[in-house]
């Protein structure tokens, strides 16, 4: 009774592992993707943000082994053994020596860590970055598959309308030349059904390669998302606050600005910057760079605030354009519904019916391509109004 269990519990798990995501490897098809798994499996797979981590840890080790040598490095003095006293003497630096030992025990390190920072800020950009590749290659699938789909309802309808006209053909009611419209419309949408389903192989190959799946898996379903709000949660001005706040840019000439300030004190050492010929010329130089990176981070904000400023309407244009879309489908819907009745009461032909669910088809798609567009505006406005990328 014991070993029974046990193959059981076996062939239960075998079942259950033929259903995990690594099954993709041996099956054409299957599953469902989401917005959220499409872009969950192209910054996974993507070596963009496996080169970003592993230029974060040389920057890290590189940092930390200089950081460890210039603990050790004295700025005043350095002693040595005196045989003729047999005794440890101290040898004070000059001013000079003492100023270049500070920028090897200061701004050395400092700069290795603003190194290892950047490296950390890019693999966030670099990971937004991929997400909004994954929302612009999700939304072109999402509308490959749809076009599929419409094509396909298309097809039936008008393979409805040329077996009607066969038979009023018959009937002598429509002349040869009314058939063979009616049948290079069936034609016209197999042609298209075509052009769809290669549209669609293409784009779903593109995405296998980003995502790591094999060339021929295909997913048995797109999803729709839906959209939880409105309107934007947050005020213009909040956006453009949270963007020269967060944004990677800003970030950067900050820090440079910083590390150039500590060169800048490091040359003042003692006025050495006044009577050394050489510092003199370094500190001069340091002194255009400041006045260049404040110009540099000055403009960087005026270009990120007026970014966001545009982006915030065109979502909130985004939004407003959804809202319309998805009243003007409710309407078409109804008055579906109210035809449908008067067929059922003989007042109008089925081909107007079909004719109006053909329009509903087509309002259907344009809400919900409305809808994605606006999700993915909205979650690639984050971003940009985080550490970036911008637009």
């Amino acid at each position: 009774m014991r070993k029974k269990c046990v193959a059981l519990a076996v062939i239960a798990v075998n079942a259950i592992l033929a259903l995990l995501p690594q099954a993709h490897a041996a099956s054409d098809s299957g599953g469902i993707l989401s917005r959220q798994m499409a872009t969950a499996l192209i910054r996974e797979n993507a070596t963009a943000i496996w080169d970003a981590r592993e230029n974060i840890r040389f920057a890290k080790k590189a940092y930390e082994t200089q950081a460890l040598r210039s603990e050790s490095i004295d700025t005043k003095k350095t002693t040595f053994y005196n045989p003729f006293t047999k005794e440890d003497e101290n040898y004070y630096y000059d001013a000079t020596t003492q100023m270049q030992l500070r920028l090897a025990k200061e701004f050395i390190p400092a700069q290795l860590k603003y190194v290892w920072e950047v490296r950390q800020k890019a693999l966030a950009v670099t990971g937004n970055a991929m997400a909004n590749a994954a929302d612009n290659l999700y939304i072109g699938l999402y509308s490959a598959y749809q076009n599929k789909i419409l094509a396909e309802k298309s097809l039936e309808l008008a393979n409805r309308l040329f077996e009607r006209e066969e038979v009023r053909y018959n009937n002598g009611l429509i002349t040869a030349l009314d058939l063979e419209g009616a049948r290079l419309d069936v034609q016209t949408h197999e042609n298209a059904i075509i052009k769809a389903n290669r549209d669609y192989e293409n784009i779903h190959r593109q995405f296998n390669r980003l995502a790591g799946l094999e060339l021929n898996y295909r997913y048995d379903l797109v999803g729709t998302p839906w959209v939880s709000h409105n309107k934007i949660l947050i005020t213009e001005e909040q956006a453009v606050s949270s963007a020269l706040k967060n944004r990677m840019e800003i970030w950067d000439l900050d820090q440079q600005i910083r590390l150039t300030l500590t060169k800048l004190t490091i040359y003042q050492h003692e006025n050495v910057n006044k009577y050394d010929p050489k510092t003199k010329e370094d500190y001069e130089k340091a002194l255009d760079e400041m006045e260049d990176l404040k110009l540099k981070l000055a403009e960087q904000k005026y270009s990120i605030e007026k970014e966001i400023r545009q982006a915030y309407q065109d979502l909130k244009t985004s939004y407003l354009d959804l809202e319309i879309a998805k009243l003007e489908f409710a309407k078409q819907k109804n008055q579906l519904e109210t035809v449908s009745k008067q067929y059922h009461q003989g007042l109008v032909p089925i081909s107007v019916v079909e004719q109006l669910e053909n329009a509903v088809n087509q309002l259907e798609y344009a809400v919900n391509m409305s809808m994605i567009t606006t999700l993915i505006k909205q979650d690639q406005f984050s971003r940009a109004i985080s550490v970036g990328p911008g637009y």
